[in-house]
């Protein structure tokens, strides 16, 4: 039960308080992508798309960008001089819920968004042959991170809001017995950071200016099993896991339902870091494309869509503050020590895990000693 939303919809504490979000909340912008299509013009394998799709429920215009994670009045051009942005990103969408949703776990008819939730960012990373969805490649976007400290940041999250609300909670189909998504979320997500990055078309996974801090991905349950190929159904797109929904709906550590609280952290895959200091950019890399080319039942299948190509991701945010502030409060203390004391020698994804590393041991009590009574 590993992969329910075990998600990076995954073990969360309590939201950030004293910690500073660097990226995210109208804070930094993208400083580039590997490959970007023209507006409007047919893109090309391994590209993020930049056409203007609309919604035909409440007529938004989403298209895939490289992720609405900045929000901007106005166009938004990238270190390279490529179009990565347009638009108002603020406000809120109003979600029409899906009848599943409603009619099984007590929705309402509808609800509301943060604009920058119901767009999404969409890469095309997959093949959409008869039996075969394998990859066509890697792509990578980097961000940069708010530059009002110009010695950058002492980075201790990064958060990726890995699934698409306009498919699972908010598109509906008569033939679809339950929340499903005709786009995938990532197979798997590598982080890195840099604190100078001289190249901005460069690789972050050759360049020695950035280094790896961590993976998220299905496989270990860091990234959520959104949707999967159903035979019984016979429908031609991923249905949504009963499990995936369970989560959803308040079986998850804060007994939380989603449409009470859309930007919780509990939605978010969460790569915690430590000691990563005087940080400016951050960079995500997908280099095994979506869910549905993972999934073999699905190739097997025959189905076919243009749709299965993309590999979507629709958030991203980046935390600054204090290495050992397991509880995010600002201040390194007793409460942050002994929480890591009652978790040692837990594994798996969890706050006391400070530098990321899986487990909970030696060197994440010797973080929060170093910098007992940092920020108090």
């Amino acid at each position: 039960m590993r992969t329910i939303l075990a998600l990076g919809l995954t073990s969360v504490l309590v939201a950030t308080t004293c910690a500073q979000v660097v990226l995210g909340d109208n804070k930094g912008k993208v400083r580039a992508a590997n490959a970007l299509a023209v507006i409007s013009d047919p893109e090309q394998p391994l590209q993020w798309s930049r056409r203007d799709f609309q919604d035909g429920t409440n007529f938004e215009i989403f298209g895939f960008w490289p992720a609405y994670t900045i929000q901007v009045n106005g166009l938004q051009f990238d270190a390279l001089g490529n179009q990565v942005g347009a638009g108002d990103d603020t406000g809120s969408v109003t979600i029409t819920t899906v009848d599943s949703l409603v009619n099984t776990f007590g929705w309402p008819a509808s609800f509301t968004v943060p604009r920058y939730l119901f767009r999404q960012g969409g890469a095309y990373t997959n093949r959409s042959n008869n039996g075969d969805h394998g990859v066509e490649g890697t792509v990578w976007v980097k961000y940069e991170l708010d530059d009002s400290n110009p010695n950058g940041w002492n980075v201790v999250k990064v958060q990726v809001f890995a699934w698409d609300v306009r498919d699972i909670v908010h598109k509906s189909a008569i033939n679809k017995t339950r929340s499903f998504s005709d786009t995938a979320a990532p197979y798997r997500i590598d982080i890195y950071v840099a604190q100078n990055d001289p190249n901005p078309a460069s690789d972050p996974q050759s360049d020695p200016n950035w280094t790896f801090v961590g993976t998220l991905s299905k496989a270990d349950g860091t990234l959520p099993n959104v949707c999967q190929w159903d035979a019984s159904t016979n429908n031609t797109f991923g249905e949504c896991p009963t499990a995936t929904l369970d989560y959803l709906n308040g079986n998850n550590p804060l007994g939380l339902k989603f449409h009470q609280d859309p930007t919780n952290e509990i939605w978010y895959s969460v790569q915690n870091t430590a000691g990563r200091s005087g940080i400016k950019y951050v960079a995500l890399v997908i280099p095994q494309g979506n869910q549905y080319g993972q999934d073999p039942t699905l190739a097997a299948s025959n189905r076919t869509s243009s749709s299965l190509r993309y590999t979507n991701i629709t958030d991203v945010r980046v935390i600054a503050g204090v290495d050992g502030d397991v509880d995010r409060n600002g201040c390194v203390d007793d409460a942050d020590l002994l929480q890591v004391l009652f978790a040692f020698g837990a594994t798996g994804r969890n706050a006391a895990d400070i530098n990321g590393d899986g487990v909970v041991d030696d060197a994440d009590l010797l973080i929060v000693l170093f910098n007992f009574g940092s920020g108090c």
